[in-house]
């Protein structure tokens, strides 16, 4: 596949998916961004889980699915829109009964990079395998130090593994043990996000992060920063930068434009923990959407 690029506000993105590497030209600029760089795309919003702070509040009951004729509809537009790579979530997408077809299709029928992100308990030894070899990258969620042992079944698979961690009131010390746990395991690549009170988290107000909580969790980061790759969202960088003098790279704070979330009820948003969303019924009104959600406050 040729080199994908996408020039944006925040400069140009060059990635080749064969090496999985991304260049970044800052000075190569857009005056406003007309395409985001990725879509995280929910191929479904059930879960065997029902976790307190869900921002799509999924669970075994939920019934939203996107069919495979949807996702390959949806994908091929994504492909010819010219994004980076698109992300696989849910709910869990390891719940989805085509994840292995949508993924393997997805390579082999695009240009675009492969993520899924996980809770990793409901993936088979058999499903995983499936995926190897097509999917670039499985991000599996931790929430506490004793899950890191879902880990064990993505280990030494054709795929580059990375976990998710989200930093929530009090949660720094926790998180410290999770990463630990992880580079003991041999997997030393990180993304933090940030709780923000969406979804079923909403009910939960009380457990946003606060200005303590993002100082001790830069203790963490400045302890492991030799260790590990550590990841965080634009909303946590944008946090992070009152208390030290790490620097983020690409971006250092919080901005729309650069992502679309596309959920398994056919909406838009400028992100999944966006309360905003707009219904769409063909792939092709998604760049319309887009503009409008770039000019909304």
């Amino acid at each position: 596949m040729a080199l994908r690029s996408v020039q944006t506000p925040e400069g140009l993105f060059i990635y080749d998916r064969e090496t999985g590497l991304c260049l970044h030209a800052p000075e190569v600029r857009s005056k406003v961004w007309l395409k985001p760089l990725y879509a995280q795309v929910a191929l479904t919003n059930r879960c065997n889980l029902r976790c307190w702070w869900c921002y799509a509040s999924s669970s075994p009951s939920e019934e939203a699915e996107l069919s495979l004729g949807d996702l390959k509809g949806l994908i091929s537009f994504l492909d010819r829109w010219g994004l980076l790579g698109v992300a696989f979530g849910g709910g869990e997408p390891f719940l989805h009964p085509r994840l292995a077809d949508v993924v393997r299709w997805t390579w082999r029928n695009t240009g675009l990079d492969i993520s899924v992100t996980t809770n990793g308990s409901a993936a088979s030894e058999r499903q995983i395998g499936k995926i190897e070899g097509f999917a670039g990258e499985v991000r599996v969620s931790i929430y506490e130090p004793e899950s890191c042992r879902v880990l064990k079944k993505f280990l030494r698979r054709r795929f580059d593994l990375g976990v998710n961690v989200l930093l929530t009131r009090g949660a720094a010390p926790r998180l410290e043990k999770i990463i630990a746990t992880c580079l003991r395991m041999g997997v030393d690549d990180f993304l933090v996000n940030s709780f923000r009170p969406v979804g079923r988290g909403a009910k939960h107000p009380e457990m946003e992060p606060t200005g303590y909580d993002f100082a001790q969790f830069l203790t963490v980061l400045e302890k492991y920063g030799g260790e590990a790759l550590f990841k965080v969202s634009g909303r946590l960088a944008e946090a992070l930068k009152g208390f030290g003098k790490l620097e983020f790279i690409p971006f250092d704070g919080e901005a729309k434009g650069r992502i679309i979330a596309i959920t398994a009820d056919r909406k838009v948003k400028p992100s999944s923990l966006s309360e905003e969303g707009y219904s769409f019924r063909s792939p092709e009104e998604i760049p319309e959407i887009y503009r409008c959600l770039m000019r909304t406050p």
